[in-house]
Parts: structure tokens; C-alpha cells; sequence
């Protein structure tokens, strides 16, 4: 269901402002919220009470200043923007004051608002001062991510101690030792949020999203347990968008002198250092699909037995072209009707490349809207790269020993470029002694 379907059926206003607690995915569900509203003509303010993502890489407008007059310009201009002023913690953006907030939402149909914070958790238990509401708030979600279900509760849950007060403490076994099932999240939702804001906003319509849902093998019968648990209506929401990740290990490696991705550091082969972290991103449902092509027998067993698709390319003197289109065309066979498909190329000689990296670099790409993405350093591009499946054409049209970096420079304006703060990472090892100036792994 569709966010804006869900506001329809909890009950529209004519002035909606809506709150979005918990943790998730709360700004990914308010830009996209504010994608469907300003399609259907409405004037979207997005903004926060608390802290929120640099809206440099959103798909809107912003503004980073106090300045009433100006966000409700850009309202007016854009039909949605983004507002509020910067704050020191980790490039963040932080609320509008009270005044300039009023006069901008007067100006908008609709606000939303992020209320509360979570740092990176699929899960959270409030404390006393959260979530930060404002009082003209009409909707609330509660925003709980379906990748906590089945884990240590300590391991996912902000704010475990708030977690705790709620829970009973079995013998022999502290609260944040136990798994989170549908049960229990029902419970640390219901008594952390629910009851809470039942009581201060009671004129607000409150529902629970349970986020990421396709990553469940059975949402619909989460969601009723979930469900069971809360006095309030509780949403399906599945990621929109799908990572297909492309690993290229199929060169030659002239200048290194012999096998470089076989070529073992610190008692492992280099190809395995990247491989085993996309693995694990596609376990932590970052990464769609993955497919690997090669031309070398070691990795594609390797690769098979870790349940990798694997692509052999027998004519890798094509060119880097050959393994690109081989690879692009078995992740299309993997992608649904029903998403927005995106294909991420690694190189394999890059084992200094951190997961953090990869995964930091996914999120932020897929909220700018932008069609192609790149990490770099100081402004040169770098791998992986991404592409929205609009640019399919054009890479299976590339020829020889030419890269995806041909596509994205054709498109300089559809590209958004994430700077690494260390060159190590980028560097794909042609010659062994660039493995001695690498980064520990």
C-alpha cells in the first residue's frame, strides 16, 4: 500500500501534518510521501523537530536557513522543499525556529515532520523527551523496521534500557538476550509509543508502519501478530527500490604479473575480501540480488557455493564491456515488474572497500532521486557505480574495453557523486605493490 493510501484510509484533513517516530526508515517513507502528494498538486513542506539527514541529497529543494519568506518561495515555486538549519553532529540538518515553522506550514498543504531519531536502528523504545511533536500535528506514524524480526533484541533496538523498564527480566536471561518477534515489538510499541501518544495527541490519527516488509517470507501474517499486539491500525510498506549488485572478476590482470584476484592477502584471495562483505549486505537485505562474473574456475565454485548467480565469460578479451552486459543481463532476470530496479558494479580488485562504505553509499544514492551514482575522492569518480534501469540501453550498448563510466559522463546532471574520506578504499590493485600501500583488512 502506497503511503499516501494509507493517509486516505486512516482519514484526510485539509491541512495535514504528519509526524513520522520510531526508526526504519523514517526519512526514506517522507520523501517518498512527499513525492506522491506533490504529483497529486499539493504544496509539501519536509522538514524535522528533532534532527534529519542533510537534505543535500534528497530529490527537493531546500533551504538551510531561517528564512520564512524564502521556503515559502520554494514552496510555491517547486510544489515541495525541504527546510531546516544545520546543526554540528554529523552534517545534520536540525528544526526551523518557531516562528519561521509556522509560517511555512501555513504557506504548505501538507508537513511532515521528523520527529524523533534513531541512529540507524531498525527499531526503538522512546525515551522521556521523544518524540518531538508539534501541537497542529494530525497524523502520526510509528515507523518499525521488519529487518528486527528474528534478531538479539540488544543488536537492534535504540534506546535498549527504555526496552528494559518495559520488559520483565526472565531468570537466568536479560531482556536484551531476547529475539524480537512480532510479540514483542507489539509490546515495546504499544507501551512506548501508543499509549503515550493516545494520551498527548489525542486529536492526532495514529497508525504503526511496519517497513521493509518484503523481507519477511510471510508479511501478511507478521503484520496480524504485530497487530494483535496494538490498539491502532498497523501498514504494510515494502522498499520501493531494488539493489542488484554486479561483481566483475573476469580480467586479466597483465600489469600485476600473475592471477591478482587470486593472489592471497594476509592468508585470503583478494576477490574474497569484497565478496564476503556484499554477502553480507545481501543477508542484511541491502543487496537484491548479486552476480558475479568471472572466467576463473575458483571463484565461480566459490561463488556458487556461497548461492551467488553466476556468469562465465569466455570471451573476456572483449573488454570490461563483455563482463558488464553478461553480468547487467543475469541481474535483469532477477528483477521484479513491481520495483524500481537499480544495477551496482564493484570491481573485484578492491578489497579495502569497507561495507560501511557500500551500504553508506546505497542509502544516501537511492534518496536523491538521481539516476546514476558513484563513490569518489576530492571529485574523481570512483567504483562501484550505480544506475537506474533507464540507463540499461545504453550500457548494453557499450563496446570494447569501455566501462560504465562512459554512460555516466553523457549524463554529468543525472549523477550524484559521495566523497570518501579515505583514497585507499577506491584504489583497485594493477600492480603488487599497490597491495602494500592498501588499508588494513
Amino acid at each position: 500500500m502506497k503511503l499516501c493510501e494509507m493517509i486516505e484510509e486512516m482519514g484526510e484533513r485539509s491541512h495535514m501534518r504528519v509526524a513520522f517516530v520510531g526508526a526504519g526508515g523514517k526519512t526514506s517513507c517522507m520523501l517518498e510521501l512527499a513525492q506522491q502528494w506533490k504529483k497529486q498538486g499539493k504544496k509539501v513542506l519536509v522538514t524535522t523537530s528533532a534532527h534529519m539527514e542533510n537534505p543535500k541529497n534528497f530529490p527537493l529543494k531546500d533551504i538551510t536557513e531561517d528564512d520564512g519568506e524564502a521556503i515559502c518561495a520554494l514552496l510555491k515555486r517547486e510544489g515541495a522543499a525541504a527546510a531546516g538549519l544545520p546543526v554540528k553532529e554529523g552534517g545534520k540538518i536540525g528544526p526551523l525556529s518557531r516562528t519561521v515553522y509556522e509560517q511555512t506550514a501555513a504557506e504548505a498543504d501538507c508537513v511532515l515532520l521528523e520527529a524523533d531519531g534513531s541512529r540507524r536502528f531498525p527499531m526503538k523504545v522512546p525515551g522521556k523527551q521523544e518524540p518531538i511533536l508539534y501541537e497542529d500535528t494530525t497524523h502520526i506514524f510509528i515507523l518499525t523496521g521488519a529487518s528486527a524480526l528474528g534478531k538479539p533484541l540488544k543488536e537492534v533496538c535504540h534506546r535498549i534500557e527504555e526496552a528494559e523498564k518495559i520488559l520483565e527480566t526472565e531468570a537466568g536471561q536479560e531482556s536484551g538476550e531476547r529475539i524480537v518477534t512480532e510479540e514483542l515489538l507489539g509490546i515495546l510499541l504499544e507501551q512506548g509509543y501508543v499509549r503515550r501518544l493516545k494520551r498527548d495527541f489525542s486529536q492526532g490519527k495514529l497508525a504503526v508502519i511496519l517497513n521493509q516488509a518484503d523481507v519477511l517470507q510471510n508479511s501478511e501474517e507478521s503484520r496480524k501478530k504485530l497487530q494483535e499486539q496494538l490498539s491502532v491500525p498497523v501498514f504494510l510498506h515494502d522498499w520501493t527500490k531494488a539493489v542488484h549488485g554486479i561483481v566483475l572478476a573476469a580480467g586479466f590482470s597483465r600489469r600485476f604479473g600473475e592471477n591478482k584476484l587470486l593472489y592471497e592477502i594476509e592468508g585470503k584471495p583478494m576477490y574474497r575480501f569484497l565478496t564476503e562483505r556484499l554477502l553480507h549486505l545481501q543477508k542484511k537485505k541491502k543487496l537484491q540480488t548479486l552476480t558475479v562474473v568471472t572466467q576463473y574456475e575458483e571463484i565461480r565454485q566459490y561463488a556458487e557455493k556461497q548461492g551467488m548467480t553466476v556468469v562465465e565469460n569466455r570471451d573476456s578479451s572483449r573488454g570490461i564491456s563483455s563482463s558488464l552486459q553478461l553480468g547487467l543481463a543475469a541481474a535483469m532476470e532477477k528483477s521484479r515488474e513491481e520495483k524500481e530496479n537499480y544495477y551496482l558494479f564493484f570491481v573485484a580488485d578492491q578489497p579495502f572497500l569497507t561495507e560501511r562504505t557500500v551500504e553508506e553509499f546505497v542509502s544516501a544514492f537511492l534518496k536523491t532521486g538521481k539516476g546514476i551514482g558513484c563513490v569518489c575522492k576530492e571529485g574523481i569518480a570512483g567504483n562501484p557505480v550505480i544506475f537506474h534501469q533507464k540507463y540499461v540501453e545504453e550500457l548494453l550498448e557499450l563496446t570494447g574495453d569501455i566501462g560504465g563510466k562512459r554512460v555516466l559522463k553523457h549524463h554529468l546532471e543525472d549523477v550524484f557523486y559521495y566523497e570518501v574520506s579515505n583514497e585507499g578504499e577506491l584504489r583497485d590493485l594493477d600492480r603488487k605493490e599497490a597491495v602494500e600501500t592498501g588499508l588494513p583488512l
